[in-house]
C-alpha cells in the first residue's frame, strides 16, 4: 500500500474514534438546576478533614381538599415533579393568564405520569367542593394531572409562606410579598426540593419551567419516594 492510501485508510478510522472522544466528554448535558432555600450545613470530619453538605429545605406534607379527594395530602405526589401556583377567588386577570400557561405546560407533559400541576386556592365559601368546580371550569384541567385544592385563606397563605417560603425575598420576582395572586409558579421535585419559581404570565419564562422539567426528569440519579 502506498503512503497516500494508507494515509487516507488511516484518517477514515481516525474520525470515528475522534468522533467518540468528542461526544464522550462534550455530548453529555452537564446542566443542573439550581436548588433553592438551602436550610442547613452538615458537618462531617473525613480523614482529618472537615466535609461540609448543604441540606435544602423540603416541602412539609400539607393535607387539603380537592375535587375528588377530601383529604389530599403530599403523599398523593410520593416520587413526583409538580408545579404549584397559588390564588385565591378575587384573582382574576393574573390568574387567568396563568391558567393559560398552566395548559401550555399539561400539554407538554400530558404523556409523562410523573408530572403534575397543583393550584391552591384560598376560599371563604363554605362550600369548597362546589367553589373548585367553578374554578376548574375556566381551565382545560386534566383531573387525572392538574389538581385543585383548597382550604381557608389563613390556611393556604400559610403554606405559601411557610411551606413553598413565598414569602422569602429569595424568590427574585416581583410582588414577593404577596404570595397570593402573585402569579408565581414553584418547581417541586421528586426530593420535595423547590427548583425553580418562575413568572407564570410569562410565556417565556414558561417555557424555561418546560425546559427546567425535562432537565429534572433526565435525573436519573434521584431516588424516587425519598
Amino acid at each position: 500500500m502506498n503512503p497516500k492510501k494508507a494515509l487516507v485508510l488511516g484518517t477514515l478510522l481516525l474520525v470515528p474514534v475522534l468522533v467518540f472522544l468528542f461526544l464522550k466528554m462534550f455530548g453529555v448535558n452537564k446542566f443542573s438546576l439550581r436548588t433553592y432555600f438551602p436550610a442547613t450545613v452538615d458537618s462531617t470530619m473525613v480523614d482529618g478533614q472537615w466535609r461540609y453538605d448543604t441540606v435544602y429545605h423540603k416541602v412539609p406534607d400539607f393535607q387539603l381538599t380537592s375535587l375528588k379527594n377530601p383529604s389530599f395530602s403530599q403523599k398523593d405526589l410520593q416520587g413526583k415533579i409538580y408545579i404549584a401556583s397559588f390564588s385565591d377567588s378575587s384573582c382574576q386577570n393574573t390568574c387567568k393568564q396563568v391558567n393559560i400557561q398552566l395548559g401550555r405546560v399539561q400539554d407538554a407533559f400530558r404523556l409523562q405520569p410523573d408530572v403534575y400541576i397543583l393550584s391552591f386556592l384560598a376560599s371563604s365559601d363554605a362550600d369548597n367542593v362546589s367553589f373548585l368546580k367553578q374554578y376548574a371550569k375556566g381551565t382545560r384541567a386534566n383531573p387525572a394531572k392538574w389538581f385543585f385544592l383548597t382550604g381557608s385563606s389563613a390556611q393556604i397563605l400559610q403554606i405559601a409562606e411557610q411551606d413553598y417560603l413565598l414569602s422569602s425575598k429569595e424568590s427574585a420576582l416581583p410582588n414577593a410579598s404577596a404570595p397570593l395572586n402573585s402569579g408565581r409558579l414553584i418547581l417541586v421535585d421528586q426530593l420535595k426540593q423547590v427548583r425553580g419559581i418562575y413568572d407564570g404570565t410569562d410565556a417565556a419564562d414558561v417555557d424555561r419551567m418546560i425546559t427546567e422539567i425535562n432537565v429534572l426528569l433526565s435525573e436519573s440519579t434521584i431516588p424516587n419516594g425519598k
